[in-house]
């Protein structure tokens, strides 16, 4: 590798932390945070890829135990009660689909598992749940968390306008 090769690479690598620092932070909005480093990653690639399934692994078990500590429980409860039965219904309804769909789209089945917990229940934290127990490959994961990344990407952009358009109370919308 040349001289500029390796200054080009280190540049990069100084560039992810700084924008990783500002992120955690709190200095860059989540939906900035996530189309930066969908643009990043893009253009200058990941500098990290080597230590990337790694960072992976104990990042989605520290985020699970960090959701658990950021809930308080009478609120979550109170939350709860009111949409207990949709979310009952919205979560079966989502995995029942979600296995059919794989299924016609003729996908892994342990994919197709994983992206419908994922999508049902919490994302990331419900593929880190679910992966071990079905011995999910780290191609499988990794594709999982990529669609279900995406479509939480997707979902961050366009939800919060839609939500203002149909005009929905926080409450209205936290249930939605």
């Amino acid at each position: 590798m040349n001289e500029w090769a390796k200054r080009n690479e280190t540049l990069v690598k100084v560039l992810f932390i700084l924008c990783m620092v500002f992120c955690i932070l709190g200095y860059v909005s989540s939906p900035v945070a996530l189309v930066g480093g969908f643009l990043f990653s893009y253009f200058l690639g990941h500098p990290f890829i080597t230590l990337n399934s790694k960072a992976v692994n104990w990042l989605l078990k520290i985020a699970v135990v960090g959701l658990g500590f950021g809930m308080n429980l009478k609120e979550t409860l109170a939350a709860g009660k009111d949409g207990f039965l949709l979310t009952i219904f919205s979560i079966l309804a989502t995995l029942i689909l979600g296995y059919f769909l794989g299924r016609l789209l003729k996908m892994n089945r342990k994919s197709s598992h994983l992206i419908s917990s994922g999508t049902a229940i919490c994302g990331g934290s419900a593929i880190a749940a679910v992966s071990p127990v079905i011995n999910a490959s780290e191609k499988d994961i990794s594709i999982s968390l990529g669609v279900i990344f995406l479509l939480n990407s997707i979902a961050l952009i366009i939800f919060p306008p839609l939500g203002h358009l149909f005009g929905l109370s926080q409450h209205q919308f936290g249930l939605w």
